[in-house]
């Protein structure tokens, strides 16, 4: 074999531990919302969600977060990751817009987080000067998808996921706490909502960090 068979020989088996590693991550469909605004309050929801992990019937899917870093940004929040697999066997279609100016949009996928060191937050009432508790819960992020445009949705093929970078949006104490993810798939038909399915991620404990006084 000439030099050159021998280099590529070398090249194609220093490759195939990496191409095997990438086929076996099998790299997920990434979605930024880190920069999407807080929409405003809804009406209703969405709930707490459960404790245990799962997936209701109607939204076939595990629920995976991940903490990239537990060191609070100034805001007092933490960027965090929601991994959406489909378990089912039967690909599924997800809204996968982070656009909220979308006009007549037909489906909504929330994302939300719940732990006991979320920071407690409160508002002065204008007239007696006293403080209230706030008890809404805050999201973290909005996918939205519009049935007559097909580019804002994606098809989740059985075990294949979506990556979702986002903004945990509400403010977390410093110290070790537990924190859960949640999902709510809305369906909106007629100026009315009807919830499609829900899923819950496994708790995850970490150490969440502050280096701002």
């Amino acid at each position: 074999m000439n030099r050159l068979g021998l280099f590529l020989v070398s090249i194609a088996i220093s490759c195939l531990g990496i191409g095997f590693v990438v086929a076996a991550q099998d790299d997920p469909l990434i979605i930024d919302a880190r920069a999407q605004p807080s929409p405003p309050p809804r009406g209703r929801g969405p709930f707490p969600g459960s404790t245990s992990p799962g997936h209701s019937a109607g939204l076939p899917i595990r629920l995976d977060l991940l903490i990239p870093t537990t060191e609070l940004r100034p805001d007092g929040t933490v960027l965090v990751d929601f991994v959406i697999t489909n378990v089912g066997t039967e690909p599924i279609s997800l809204p996968s817009s982070v656009n909220q100016n979308i006009e007549q949009m037909t489906t909504v996928l929330t994302l939300w987080l719940t732990s006991d060191g979320i920071r407690d937050q409160y508002v002065r009432d204008q007239q007696t000067g006293r403080l209230f508790k706030v008890e809404a819960v805050s999201t973290s992020a909005e996918l939205y998808g519009q049935n007559d445009n097909p580019r804002t949705f994606s098809v989740l093929a059985p075990n294949k996921s979506i990556r979702v970078h986002a903004s945990a949006r509400v403010q977390l104490n410093p110290g070790t706490h537990s924190i859960t993810a949640h999902t709510e798939l809305t369906r909106i038909s007629k100026g009315k909502s009807e919830i499609v399915g829900t899923a819950d991620s496994e708790a995850v404990k970490g150490a969440i960090r502050s280096t701002y006084q």
